[in-house]
């Protein structure tokens, strides 16, 4: 995991802690998680030829990520423009083996 600081990542900007702010005053973080692996599903018409799935068309249409994130815990999306949602579920490392015997 690597994480910092928006307000210092941009050069230039004044910090907030030099004038007396709370650190809480600083603005958000920005949090970069590895993948260690993950699929990602499309739904294309059964016409479609296999070197033309991968597309902004299909992409822009039904989407779902499944991620295997470097904790062990997965993390669904689903962009689905039917209902016009975006969809999240994560399952924690120690959730996983059960999720699938169960």
């Amino acid at each position: 995991m690597e994480r910092v600081s928006l307000r210092t990542a941009f050069h230039g900007e004044p910090d907030n802690l030099e004038d007396g702010a709370r650190a809480a005053d600083t603005g958000p973080d920005q949090v970069t998680l590895q993948v260690k692996g993950g699929k990602v599903l499309l739904r294309v018409p059964n016409t479609t030829p296999d070197d033309k799935v991968i597309s902004k068309e299909f992409m822009d249409d039904f989407m779902q990520l499944i991620l295997e994130l470097e904790d062990g815990s997965e993390l669904n999306v689903t962009l689905d423009s039917s209902t016009d949602m975006a969809n999240t579920q994560l399952i924690p490392a120690n959730e996983r083996g059960r999720e699938s015997e169960g």
